[in-house]
């Protein structure tokens, strides 16, 4: 047996031969430390995943902002809020066909490499919003045209599963070592900003189709507005070079079932992960993305304060989300952050509620400014916490399919919300009392998670 080391440019290449047999490994590693990774290759991934999971997430968040529209215009009722109800409940079921999705793109993202998933996921997820648009309404076709709308909504859940899984494990791949937490605070900034885009998708539709004309082709222009920011993701992706992270420790190593091997090996860890995802979401879906179906249904405040209060929100939140993310790398525990964060937003969700309820707009933006800065606090933390525990063989499947198990049950959230406001006759209660309960889940769970692996070489 021997091994032989070449030096050659910044490569290192060993080849080690056992006796006789065919048998040959040959590992390239850069000379240059992990913590020497090109910040500006870096910074470039993180801008993309940015752009890109703002308009994945603008697809999902359009609808909701929509769903007060298109309600009567898919599911016809005698009481406008069942119908309203019945939209919603549209929503879980696209969101359940994001674990299939996770399962796909993480296969593939594992065996075949990151960036040919990821661009493929937010083509075809761009399509399947857009095409909601030209959709006909049941006056039109009938049922048809509610089974078309949820067809859409389920492939829009599977291709989005690709995006946001791909999008946590790239950017955590060419980061260096000790900024994991700054660059997945910009990716998941991209949040904030796909409802950003859903305000000046409103807002557009408001102008060239005022008044009644919502209903007719202003809800269309909300969802032709997604070819915006998917045409500027996508041109910024195709530049994106592959993760070097991958092609070192994760290609030669990936199992031939990535999901099986996660669900054999890291059970445990999927369940903490999983429920730390789903309460973290459903304080999402249940407040923030939430948020213009409660001013709408439970409020008589104007649609020009709702579009501002939401802007305010994740403005809040797309600048302090790097920010939190940063800190979280200086703070060298992840883990206690994410709890102390939690504690915090326990505390003071109701009364952010009870803020919201008044319908006096600067309370309004009040509470929504502080909702972005709790929330983009706790969700920037999350790729870093994530990318840390676990290999980069099966990295991608991992990610990818907790987060997306977690939301999966997180998108009752909604539907709950309305339901339990108008069950109790209090729409702050209704609202709290879900919030609360989820944050909770997350702070305990949280705590249950493996040790701190900040600034340490991924695995």
């Amino acid at each position: 047996m021997y091994l032989l080391i070449i030096a050659k440019e910044k490569s290192i290449i060993v080849v080690d031969t056992l006796y006789k047999n065919a048998y040959i490994l040959i590992y390239r590693r850069t000379l240059m430390p992990s913590s020497g990774k090109d910040s500006k290759q870096a910074l470039k991934v993180a801008i993309s995943a940015n752009l890109g999971w703002g308009f994945e997430l603008f697809d999902f968040v359009v609808y909701l902002y929509a769903s007060t529209i298109i309600a009567p215009l898919f599911f016809p009722s005698n009481n406008y809020y069942v119908s309203v109800l019945e939209t919603l409940l549209t929503l879980v079921i696209g969101y359940f066909a994001r674990p299939l999705g996770a399962i796909f793109f993480g296969h593939y993202g594992d065996r075949l490499g990151r960036k040919r998933q990821w661009f493929l996921s937010l083509l075809l997820m761009g399509l399947a919003t857009i095409l909601i648009g030209f959709l006909p309404t049941y006056a039109q076709v009938g049922i048809l045209a509610t089974v078309l709308l949820v067809l859409l909504r389920m492939l829009q859940g599977f291709f989005l599963a690709g995006e946001w899984g791909g999008g946590m494990t790239f950017v955590t791949e060419v980061s260096p070592d000790n900024r994991r937490g700054l660059y997945g605070g910009i990716q998941q900034g991209g949040a904030a900003l796909g409802l950003i885009f859903a305000v000046a998708a409103s807002t557009l539709a408001n102008v060239l189709a005022p008044g009644s004309a919502m209903e007719t082709l202003g809800w269309r222009i909300m969802f032709w507005f997604g070819a915006v920011p998917l045409v500027i993701a996508l041109a910024v992706r195709w530049s994106v070079d592959e993760s070097l992270e991958w092609l070192q420790k994760g290609k030669p190593y990936a199992p031939k079932v990535p999901i099986a091997y996660v669900l054999r090996n890291h059970w445990k860890l999927v369940i903490i992960a999983t429920l730390v995802i789903f309460g973290e979401s459903v304080i999402y879906y249940g407040s923030v993305a939430y948020m213009p179906t409660f001013l709408s249904l439970f409020t008589k405040v104007p649609q020009s304060v709702i579009n501002l209060a939401v802007l305010v929100t994740n403005l809040v939140w797309l600048i302090f989300s790097p920010i939190t993310g940063y800190f979280s790398d200086l703070f060298r525990s992840r883990k206690v952050m994410l709890a102390i964060i939690y504690g915090v937003t326990l505390v003071l969700l109701y009364p952010i509620i009870v803020l919201l309820h008044t319908g006096v707009p600067i309370l309004i933006y009040s509470a929504g400014a502080l909702l972005g800065l709790l929330f983009g606090a706790q969700y920037s933390i999350l790729p870093a916490w994530l990318a840390e525990n676990i290999s980069t063989a099966v990295r991608y499947t991992y990610i990818a399919f907790v987060i997306n198990l977690g939301v999966a049950f997180s998108s009752f959230a909604p539907y709950l919300a309305t339901d339990f406001s108008l069950l109790l006759g209090n729409a702050v209660l209704g609202t709290a009392s879900l919030t609360m309960v989820s944050t909770l889940i997350a702070l305990v769970f949280v705590l249950l998670g493996p040790r701190d692996r900040v600034a340490q070489e991924l695995e």
